[in-house]
C-alpha cells in the first residue's frame, strides 16, 4: 500500500521562491502543497483528512529526472499604496511595482509527494481526494496546477527521488520544509493572527535515493567450500607428478572417516549426474618461485551436498580426526592445517568472494572426449568446463598448450600413476577466460575428481 499527491503543472512551469528571493524553489517543498491542501479546505472532513497527512513521516519527494531548467519573469504589480499622481492606468492614485520573479521549468510537468508506507482508510482517501480537486494553485498564482491523490505510487516514469536523511549527510541536497504533526492547527492560528505561513514551517534534510549498482554477473562453481591441509615437517619433498597418486590415497583416507552410509557424492557411486566431491593435491604453483611440489591436500565440498551428508563428512574429517594419508605402505604423510603458505590458503584456490575471469591449469586436462574433423582441442576444453559445471569461455577465450602455462605447473602425470583402464583421451595444459568472474576451485576434465585438471586463478607474477 502507499500514498501519493501529484501535482500537474498546466502551464509546465513551478513559480515558487526559494529560500533567497532571486532562486526559485526547487526540488518542490512538501509544505507548499500541503499549505495549498490547507487553504482549500472547507470542512470537518477535509480538516480530518488533512490531520491524517500530517501525522506520517515526512514524504518522498519525486521530480522528473534530468536537469531543470530555471528562469526569471519580470512584471509590474500594482502597489497598495496611495500615491499623489499615481501611475496606474487601472487604479487611480495608485502605483506599479516592479517584481523580478524566479521560476522553474521541469523536464516533465508532474512532480509527486510519495509515501510508500502510507494506509489511508477509504473516508480518509475520499476527503483528500476531493480537497485535492478543489486546489487551483501550487505555489504562486500563476502557478496553475491540477492535484491528485492516490492510494499508490506515480506511474513508471524517470524520476529523480529524494528521502529524508540526517542532518549533516555528506548527500544531502538541501532541507524541504515538510508537514508534521499539529501543523494543520498551526497554519489555521498563522492565518488568524495574519502571520506568514513559512513562520510555522519545520525542515527536514533530504537525499537523492540511488539505486544501488546491480551485482556484477558472477558464477559460483559447483563446490561450496574447500577443506586444506599441509604437511607436518619435516617430511621431503613430493614431487607434483605424483598428484593422482597422492589424491587417491587421500581420498581412501577420507572415506574411512565418514560414518556410513558414505554419501554417495563422497564415494562417487550412485551420484551420476551430481558433482562428486574433488580431493586434490595442491602443487606449489603459480608464482616466480615455485618449483610444483605437492604443499597439501584439498578436500572440495559440493555446493549441492543434502546438509545431513554435508554434516556426516565434516565431522569425519574435522577436530583433528584426519591426522595422515598413506600414499606409500611405509611412509604415512602426517597433516596439520593452518599453515601461512600462500599456496595453502582457501583463497589462493578459490579466488576469494569476488571471483576470477582468468584460471589457468596447474595440472593438466585430460579432456573429456575425443579429437576428430571439426572439434579442436580447445572445442574438448570448453566441453569438459560444461560437464564440470562452469560456464563456456567462448571460443576466442581458451588457450592450449602441450606445456605448462604457468609457472611450477606439472607436466604430466607419472606413469603408472593413473587409476587402470583411464580412456587414452588428449591432455592439455590451458588458460581459460570465462565471461564473468568464476569463484573457484576450478577443476574439469576426466579424474577432475582426483586433482587432474586442477586451475589456479591467474595473478600477477611474484
Amino acid at each position: 500500500m502507499a500514498f501519493s499527491v501529484q501535482v500537474r503543472l498546466r502551464h509546465g512551469r513551478y513559480d515558487a521562491g526559494g529560500t533567497r528571493p532571486s532562486e526559485p524553489e526547487w526540488p518542490p517543498h512538501p509544505a507548499r502543497v500541503f499549505c495549498a491542501l490547507v487553504a482549500s479546505a472547507a470542512g470537518p472532513l477535509d480538516w480530518e483528512g488533512l490531520r491524517w497527512l500530517e501525522s506520517g513521516e515526512p514524504p518522498q519527494v519525486w521530480t522528473p529526472a534530468g536537469q531543470a531548467g530555471h528562469g526569471r519573469a519580470d512584471s509590474y504589480v500594482v502597489t497598495n499604496m496611495v500615491v499623489k499622481d499615481g501611475g496606474s492606468q487601472s487604479w487611480p492614485g495608485r502605483t506599479n511595482g516592479h517584481r523580478s520573479r524566479s521560476f522553474t521549468a521541469p523536464g516533465r510537468d508532474t512532480f509527486a509527494f510519495v509515501w510508500p508506507s502510507a494506509q489511508p482508510a477509504p473516508d480518509v482517501l475520499a476527503a483528500l481526494a476531493g480537497l485535492a480537486r478543489r486546489v487551483p494553485y501550487v505555489g504562486r498564482s500563476t502557478s496553475v496546477a491540477e492535484v491528485t491523490v492516490a492510494a499508490s505510487l506515480p506511474g513508471e516514469a524517470p524520476w529523480s527521488r529524494l528521502v529524508p536523511t540526517r542532518l549533516g549527510d555528506t548527500a544531502a541536497v538541501g532541507e524541504l520544509r515538510v508537514p508534521y504533526r499539529g501543523y494543520t492547527d498551526a497554519l489555521r492560528q498563522a492565518y488568524d493572527q495574519g502571520t506568514p505561513a513559512h513562520q510555522a514551517a519545520r525542515s527536514v534534510a533530504y537525499a537523492e535515493l540511488t539505486t544501488p549498482p546491480a551485482p556484477a554477473p558472477r558464477s559460483d562453481g559447483p563446490w561450496e567450500d574447500l577443506i586444506v591441509w599441509g604437511w607436518q615437517q619435516p617430511t621431503a619433498r613430493i614431487s607434483g607428478d605424483q598428484a593422482v597418486h597422492v589424491a587417491a590415497a587421500f581420498r581412501k583416507a577420507v572415506l574411512s572417516l565418514v560414518a556410513d552410509p558414505v554419501p554417495a557424492q563422497v564415494c562417487g557411486h550412485g551420484a551420476d549426474g551430481r558433482t562428486h566431491a574433488g580431493f586434490f593435491a595442491l602443487p606449489d604453483a603459480g608464482h616466480d618461485h615455485a618449483d610444483g611440489h605437492l604443499l597439501g591436500l584439498a578436500l572440495a565440498i559440493p555446493r549441492d551436498l543434502p546438509a545431513e551428508e554435508w554434516k556426516r563428512l565434516v565431522l569425519g574429517v574435522a577436530g583433528g580426526r584426519l591426522t595422515q594419508v598413506r600414499a606409500w605402505r611405509d611412509r604415512p604423510l602426517r597433516l596439520v592445517q593452518g599453515s601461512e603458505l600462500r599456496g595453502l590458503r582457501r583463497e589462493w584456490w578459490t579466488a576469494g568472494p569476488g571471483g576470477c575471469r582468468t584460471w589457468t591449469t596447474v595440472t593438466p586436462v585430460i579432456c573429456d572426449g575425443r579429437l576428430r574433423r571439426g572439434r579442436s582441442l580447445g572445442d574438448l576444453v570448453r566441453r569438459s568446463l560444461r560437464i564440470a559445471g562452469f560456464p563456456d569461455p567462448g571460443p576466442g577465450g581458451v588457450e592450449v598448450s602441450p606445456a605448462p602455462l604457468s609457472t611450477g605447473a606439472v607436466w604430466r602425470p607419472r606413469r603408472g600413476t593413473l587409476p587402470a583402464g583411464r580412456p587414452d583421451r588428449p591432455l592439455t595444459h590451458t588458460r581459460v577466460r570465462f565471461p564473468h568472474p568464476v569463484t573457484g576451485p576450478v577443476a574439469a576434465g576426466s579424474l577432475r575428481y582426483l586433482g587432474l585438471g586442477l586451475f589456479a586463478p591467474e595473478r600477477e607474477q611474484r
